[in-house]
């Protein structure tokens, strides 16, 4: 199972592909800061109604407040809830913020991200090209780095031409 932060989550739902993310992912496991944030703060916004009626995404409480606490304050609730949590279970992470990833990591936590869920989808023939999805989602605000970004699409052998 993969357990996820909101970032990737609210993501795809903002570049309209949130389908593809249950394609990919099957099961979503969220702690509860990552629902607060996405179904009840975020009410009116992409992702809060996806969210709330998928049977996909399962909610989970974090028992472990304390390792939830001793986490750096500067990441959110939902990012220290999402670390705990995937630490208690022993699943990967779906995070995409590098300085939450690299706590997760610190604790041993096997993390991917957004680019991976794209990755995924193409290798199982989801989806024919990954370029398009992909700066759909820069396009509605996921941030990469152009140097990612290239060397991604030179990766995926989809070589950027702008």
């Amino acid at each position: 199972m993969i357990v996820s932060n909101a970032g990737p989550i609210l993501a795809f739902a903002r570049a309209n592909h949130f389908d593809l993310l249950r394609d990919v992912i099957q099961i979503l496991i969220i702690p509860n800061a990552v629902y607060e944030e996405i179904v009840i703060r975020g009410v009116g916004r992409p992702g809060s109604e996806e969210v709330s009626r998928a049977e996909w995404i399962r909610r989970k409480h974090v028992s472990q407040r304390t390792v939830v606490k001793g986490f750096p304050k500067a990441l959110h609730l939902g990012e220290r809830e999402a670390i705990a949590l995937a630490y208690a279970r022993g699943d990967v992470l779906l995070i995409d913020d590098r300085a939450a990833r690299r706590v997760a990591e610190e604790y041993g936590v096997r993390c991917m991200g957004s680019l991976r869920v794209l990755e995924e989808a193409k290798d199982r023939a989801l989806i024919p090209a990954i370029k398009p999805i992909l700066d759909d989602l820069i396009f509605s605000g996921l941030y990469i780095s152009a140097s990612l970004y290239q060397s991604f699409l030179c990766h995926i052998g989809e070589e950027h031409t702008d």
